[in-house]
């Protein structure tokens, strides 16, 4: 580790992939910080039957972005693995990033943040409960705040009319198909899991049935033999974004054809305009009927479920993949006018209403997280370090406004201050930021 060259110390919450890369950036600053973690271990979501309480790894899952397009820069994946990634394998690879960079002597675990409140000095005064010494309250003071919680562990839980008899369950707590062998299953949702939870309990389930408002682009891991999103190139992140568009959308059709041939009506938007479902398990088993879809849910009645179209069934059990809320219990949300999947933040990490707070994580970036936060994190070091300075609040609101302008061209109609981005345009924007900032950090150096 650097000698210190910063009086300054941090706070980081979460221990996941996005507060690993924030420790290890702050570290090779000569940064001092705490980073806590609630679980026992560090791996946040990957985690399976993480005894935070709050992470939402199921046993078959992997990850739905190809390994080379997974993995820190800085820290290749064993070649081996394969394409997909299964969560023990990337809760084994954060463990070993953390191993690596010496990062385990800073992390707190067994520790949850419980409140953090801003100082008249604009420091941080933040209050930890350890639950490994018999709930130990602490409060201690520091002059930065870095959340690297992410988005996904707040399930968003959807409204019905009428109440519902049987099991009735987010993804967030799906954890394997047995406990439903036999039954008659609804699933609610278009997403990634959504589909990938449909397939797998149409293998043990008596009937399941597939419900969604809008049907997502549902994409094939495998498209001609290649992971899909190496079709997604830095090269093609330079081209028009109709060009791009046309072509995915004309390789999608070649590999799979329309899904109006699999029963399912189009989606009522684009190609890559919003997150596709990644799976290829779920098309061949609405063909072969092992899955059977139905309209948006209306109204419950005991059992029975009321659909959009007039029809009802009966069923046992509900599985709701309808997404998580961003979320920060700990924080006074009123400053960071959170809506939806929406938050506004300078290049997507600083809330321009607060001081020295950061986000690190809190984006959905398609084609892979964990490159995004590894230069989040090198840029938020930056500022902390005083590299980079931050511009007036009204620059900063404009910025916030703006975005990048591919990712408002992509995503415009998710709004201004939406999560979603395209990595590319985004990666550019920071690694941006850092050059111009890199002739100082050298003079910091000499």
């Amino acid at each position: 580790m650097p000698e210190s060259r910063i009086a300054a110390r941090i706070c980081v919450v979460g221990a996941g992939s996005s507060g690993l890369a924030a420790c290890k950036a702050l570290q090779e600053c000569g940064i001092g910080f705490d980073c806590f973690e609630r679980g026992s271990d560090v791996g946040g979501n990957w985690r399976y039957l993480n005894d935070s309480g709050i992470a939402s790894c199921y046993a078959s899952l992997h990850t739905n972005v190809s390994r080379t397009r997974m993995q820190y820069p800085s820290f290749p994946m064993p070649a081996d693995w394969g394409d997909y990634i299964s969560h023990a394998h990337m809760a084994q690879y954060l463990g070993a990033f953390a191993d690596r960079f010496g990062l385990r002597r800073h992390i707190h675990f067994r520790t949850i943040l419980t409140a953090a409140h801003q100082t008249t000095s604009s420091a941080w005064e933040v209050t930890t409960t350890s639950l490994a010494e018999e709930s130990r309250e602490c409060t201690q003071q520091y002059d930065a705040l870095i959340v690297a919680t992410g988005h996904d562990w707040d399930p968003n839980w959807p409204e019905f009319d009428g109440s519902f008899s049987g099991r009735l369950l987010h993804t967030h707590e799906y954890r394997n198909p047995e406990a439903f062998a036999g039954q008659r299953v609804l699933v609610i949702g278009a997403g990634n899991s959504a589909s990938e939870i449909a397939v797998e309990l149409a293998s043990v389930a008596s009937r399941v049935y597939w419900s969604f408002r809008h049907t997502a682009h549902i994409v094939p891991r495998y498209v001609f033999g290649i992971p899909a999103d190496q079709y997604d190139t830095p090269l093609s992140g330079r081209l028009p974004w109709p060009l791009v568009r046309w072509t995915f959308e004309r390789i999608l059709r070649l590999a799979r054809g329309r899904l109006t041939d699999y029963g399912l009506p189009e989606p009522n938007h684009r190609l890559l305009m919003a997150p596709p479902a990644l799976t290829s398990g779920l098309l061949p088993a609405l063909r072969e009927g092992r899955i059977h879809p139905r309209p948006a849910v209306v109204r419950f009645g005991g059992l029975n479920v009321e659909f959009a179209d007039g029809s009802h069934e009966t069923v046992d059990a509900v599985v709701c993949g309808t997404g998580y809320k961003i979320s920060f219990p700990f924080l006074d949300e009123r400053p960071l006018r959170i809506k939806g999947k929406s938050i506004p933040l300078y290049r997507r990490i600083v809330p321009p209403d607060v001081h020295n707070l950061y986000f690190v994580g809190l984006v959905d970036a398609l084609g892979g997280l964990l490159p995004v936060v590894e230069l989040q994190s090198e840029w938020v070091a930056d500022v902390l370090s005083g590299i980079i300075s931050l511009p007036e609040r009204s620059e900063m609101w404009a910025a916030a406004e703006a975005g990048e302008p591919r990712s408002r061209e992509r995503f415009g109609a998710a709004g201004a201050y939406s999560i979603l981005c395209d990595q590319w345009a985004y990666r550019r924007t920071l690694r941006d930021d850092l050059q111009v900032a890199q002739p100082r950090w050298n003079g910091l150096k000499s």
